[in-house]
């Protein structure tokens, strides 16, 4: 370190400071906090009238992308909030000094606005990018403290090659969030492929779970919900596997990509490009709404750990013997656990079989005189019919393909 010259390596002894100083003390809170579920969707609409009202009509909350300050008001008007895309808010705007007193005006003139949620920055961020990302985020908090940047991380399947320039994938989220100081983590994992099925997925999950939680910050991966070369669409019990894997994890929003079809002609949206509603609208409108129910009792649960059953990938944990959960038969579960201020416990089984429906037998190694899952259909507690004796809690219940069921355990 001492040969490097100072005018070469202030930055690089700035972040390592950073580094350092997050190891030795809380990350400093946001003024941001999130009040919702987040149920986003990037591959934004044209802003007219009848297209954010099918937006809206599908259970999100949020459209994000390439989203200008003229969706403000329309979205307002629908419900539905916005990540602003076409301030000037990205790695290119601390380059030109002359552009810098436009895009703050810009961004101080909307920041009060009832529609806007956030600022979306960029996809995917290199390693090489993060010197940009740091000043870019000191320069959005100085003018807008008040709403986050939407900041995307590569996946960790990309941490092998000239993406990121360590091939330390949790370091990578680490420097991230210790030189940004972000509000929230986000990503994007697309496992399925048209060769061959991404290994690395859960792995991306527990790696970005455990950093949010260090930090105190929510997670948000975008869900692939479409296809392009050398991605393939997924199932209708794939996008429900997406959607309760990532809950499991603890998940405090997803983002779905991508809802309106790309240009020339090309089918891969959720919505085709003239805004004609697919199958795949329909199954994705089932699901937020399931997530609806769900959001608010999840946003005030945190993530104690997570196990798997039958096979487990990689960077997952097996299921232990001895833990509040004995076991979970008739399949291959993620069980993830979650606990309260309060101290109640929650268990959260998910479905890891994408195409079969299953019943799953769930066994605690405690007795529950009272024991409830959360019904998505209603947003309410109902009482699981289960077994106890003095040392164990049986209940058998049915899941579809990648669905998942969150369990309240009673005293």
């Amino acid at each position: 370190m001492s040969s490097v010259r100072p005018r070469i390596g202030n930055l690089l002894l700035w972040l390592v400071a950073c580094s350092l100083a997050a190891c030795s003390r809380p990350r400093p809170a946001t003024l941001w906090q999130p009040r919702e579920f987040l149920i986003a969707l990037r591959g934004a609409p044209p802003p007219r009238p009848q297209f954010y009202a099918q937006v809206a009509q599908a259970g999100f909350n949020v459209i994000a992308d390439g989203v200008g300050s003229d969706a403000l008001d329309l979205a307002r008007r629908h419900g539905l909030k916005v990540m602003l895309g076409q301030l000037g808010l990205d790695p290119h705007t601390l380059r030109d000094r002359g552009n810098e007193r436009g895009v703050a005006e810009a961004v101080r003139r909307f920041r009060s606005h009832l529609a806007l949620w956030g600022h979306f920055v960029g996809d995917e961020m290199l390693e090489g990018q993060l010197p940009e990302i740091v000043a870019l985020a000191a320069f959005a908090r100085e003018h807008d403290p008040a709403h986050p940047l939407f900041i995307s991380l590569l996946p960790c399947d990309a941490w092998v090659g000239p993406a990121l320039a360590t091939g330390d994938y949790a370091g990578y989220v680490e420097r991230f969030v210790a030189a940004v100081r972000p509000g929230l983590l986000a990503f994007g994992h697309f496992p399925f492929r048209e060769k061959a099925d991404s290994e690395f997925y859960f792995e991306n999950l527990e790696i970005v779970r455990r950093a949010a939680l260090a930090h105190g910050l929510p997670f948000y991966p975008t869900l692939q919900a479409a296809s392009w070369p050398g991605m393939r669409p997924p199932t209708e019990g794939e996008l429900r596997w997406l959607v309760y894997t990532s809950l499991a994890y603890g998940a405090k929003g997803i983002v779905w990509f991508r809802y309106w079809g790309a240009p020339l002609g090309s089918k891969d949206g959720i919505v085709e490009p003239d805004g004609l509603a697919t199958e795949r609208y329909r199954a994705v409108a089932a699901l937020n709404a399931e997530l609806r129910a769900l959001g608010p009792e999840l946003m005030r649960l945190r993530s104690a750990a997570v196990w798997h059953t039958g096979p487990t990938p990689v960077g997952a944990g097996r299921l232990p013997v001895h833990g509040r959960v004995a076991s979970v038969e008739g399949g291959a579960f993620v069980v993830g656990e979650f606990e309260r201020e309060r101290g109640e416990r929650h268990v959260f089984v998910v479905n890891k079989d994408a195409a079969r429906a299953v019943t799953a037998k769930l066994i605690l190694n405690r007795p529950c005189r009272a024991l409830s899952w959360l019904d998505p259909s209603t947003g309410r507690w109902a009482t699981q019919a289960a077994t106890a004796d003095r040392f164990q809690t049986a209940a058998e219940f049915s899941l579809p393909p990648g669905g998942g069921r969150l369990f309240r355990l009673g005293p």
